[in-house]
């Protein structure tokens, strides 16, 4: 881990407590300090509940210190592969907030009723259910594709419950029709890592990723080359979790919070 220049950082978990966007004690100073060390460093998030705009916001009313190049997400990068591959008409899984910065960003969210659209899209939605699921299994029978925007097990919401995350629900879709085409916008696929490494101009070998899931983001980072680090200030809160990966999948190194770095 020696030498790392770059910083990869997720935000909750890490950066913020859950969906309250509260600080972890020491994450202000911190990561005010890695500046002062010379290290580079972006925010890479897999958050479907803010616009990027409303996402650095808030990191501000927290009391960070960053602005939009800092922060590269499963957001952005999902909207620009949806306008690549023509998928514009999406049926949307995903927080109500969005459906507004989804349209400036050239997509066309379908009506509930819609009998089809190119793309399932699923992002973080607080208020979904069982119906919605169902919905999008008719799209996926029509024809349509599915984008999971980040493949996360669950999220914390602001009373810091899990919730069940886009990627449960898509093993819940794909089990249902199992040739349905599945693309990954965030974590843990190499697209928004290579985009934070393209933002500075580095390598994975130059990386170090700081983040409080094992599954997904670490996983993707150390797939990479990267070096990464468990924080237990966030989804889970101590290390026995790595029980569940092997020996050669499981971080580099796991402490408490993100200061004691």
């Amino acid at each position: 881990m020696t030498g790392r220049s770059i910083y990869l950082i997720d935000i909750e978990g890490v950066l913020v407590v859950d969906k309250r966007y509260e600080p972890v004690p020491g994450a202000v100073a911190w990561l005010r300090d890695l500046d002062a060390r010379g290290i580079r460093w972006r925010l890479v998030s897999n958050n479907t509940t803010h616009t990027p705009d409303d996402l650095v916001a808030a990191l501000a009313r927290a009391g960070f210190a960053v602005s939009a190049e800092h922060l590269v997400g499963a957001l952005g990068t999902g909207a620009a592969m949806l306008r690549e591959r023509g998928w514009r008409d999406i049926g949307w899984l995903g927080h109500g907030g969005l459906v507004g910065w989804l349209g400036d960003q050239g997509l066309r969210p379908v009506a509930p009723d819609a009998p089809d659209c190119d793309a399932v899209v699923l992002g973080v939605g607080p208020d979904l259910e069982l119906g919605d699921l169902d919905r999008a299994l008719r799209w996926l029978k029509r024809g349509a594709a599915l984008m999971c925007l980040h493949r996360n097990r669950f999220w914390l919401d602001e009373a810091g419950r899990a919730r069940l995350g886009p990627g449960s629900l898509a093993a819940a879709l794909t089990t249902a029709v199992p040739g349905a085409p599945v693309v990954t916008a965030g974590k843990p696929e190499p697209a928004v890592y290579r985009a934070a490494l393209d933002s500075l101009g580095g390598s994975a070998a130059e990386a170090l990723f700081i983040s409080d899931d094992p599954f997904t983001d670490l996983a993707g980072a150390r797939r990479l080359g990267m070096a990464t680090v468990l924080v237990l200030s966030g989804k889970y809160p101590d290390a026995s979790v790595l029980d569940e990966l092997p020996v050669d999948q499981r971080p580099d190194r796991v402490i408490a919070r993100a200061d004691q770095l």
